[in-house]
């Protein structure tokens, strides 16, 4: 996880540094899952072609980000596009799925949801996400002096 940060504090320099712009970056508190008690029945209901969102880890991730209680996303009435999800894997993490979301004022929301595996069926069990500001030296808030 430090790393993590390390990896995005560097990319966030280096884009500041590639122009007149500061980055910061606001990384929220992860958000650990409880294993689903009912893992051999989600198993039943995707074998028996009831939900077969099950299967898919775009699918389990999206659910989880858009019914957790702890994560509140603007696109929550919006419906699934698998397209917007990418299936990643990483020795640290696991397999984990990346949405992005660019807020009209421009700033980027990253989710990351841990998925593993049952059998057939995936299951999350961490969200986790961050917000990038990127402050311009034009804007109000950050005025330059040339």
């Amino acid at each position: 996880m430090v790393r993590n940060r390390l990896v995005r504090l560097l990319a966030a320099c280096g884009l500041s540094l590639a122009g007149c712009a500061e980055v910061y970056t606001l990384d929220l508190p992860d958000v650990n899952l409880e294993v689903p008690a009912d893992l051999p029945q989600r198993l039943e209901a995707y074998r028996s072609g009831a939900e077969k969102w099950h299967g898919d880890p775009k699918a389990v991730a999206d659910n989880a980000i858009r019914y957790s209680p702890h994560v509140d996303v603007p696109w929550k009435a919006d419906p699934y596009k698998p397209s917007l999800y990418t299936v990643n894997e990483s020795p640290e993490w696991g397999t984990y799925v990346v949405r992005g979301y660019i807020y009209p004022s421009g700033h980027l929301m990253r989710y990351r949801v841990k998925v593993r595996p049952y059998k057939e069926i995936w299951y999350p069990i961490q969200i986790s996400r961050y917000k990038m500001y990127e402050l311009s030296d034009d804007d109000k808030w950050h005025p330059h002096d040339h």
